[in-house]
């Protein structure tokens, strides 16, 4: 199983977007070397683990899916000099792997929760620190 990314770009299109104009394949090298013969599945957008309806990727590689997208997106990031598919390709990878949002450390105690914004700012105290300050007021 060598695994490999075919990248093209698809210009005859009437809309001319992002999304739709570059494509990735995922081939199989051990296959053939011709991309027709060894075109194993489209590369997906994202891997839902918990979804009901599973890609054709994920059906045939299961659970290493995750890892084997990442090693091919960075794989192909390293051999590529076109800027759009850069773009794609570092796109693709923030899609596989998000970070987390508004996630910041207590003032207090030091543990990391899901922040607010608010008009003045962003939460800085977790709610088990309110909770115990209101608690305490309160005895």
């Amino acid at each position: 199983m060598n695994l490999s990314l075919h990248i093209e770009k698809n210009y005859n299109l009437k809309d001319y977007l992002k999304p739709s104009h570059i494509r990735l394949a995922v081939i199989d090298l051990d296959k053939s070397k011709d991309y027709p013969a060894n075109f194993v599945c489209m590369l997906p957008r994202t891997i839902n683990p918990n979804a009901k309806t599973q890609n054709k990727f994920q059906e045939k590689y299961g659970s290493k899916s995750q890892e084997i997208i990442k090693k091919l997106l960075n794989q192909a990031l390293k051999t590529e000099d076109d800027q759009d598919l850069k773009k794609e390709l570092i796109a693709r990878l923030t899609l596989i792997d998000p970070k987390p949002k508004n996630m910041v450390k207590c003032n207090i105690c030091g543990e990391e929760f899901k922040s607010k914004s608010f008009r003045y700012g962003k939460q800085k105290t977790c709610y088990d620190c309110i909770a115990k300050r209101y608690v305490d007021k309160a005895e």
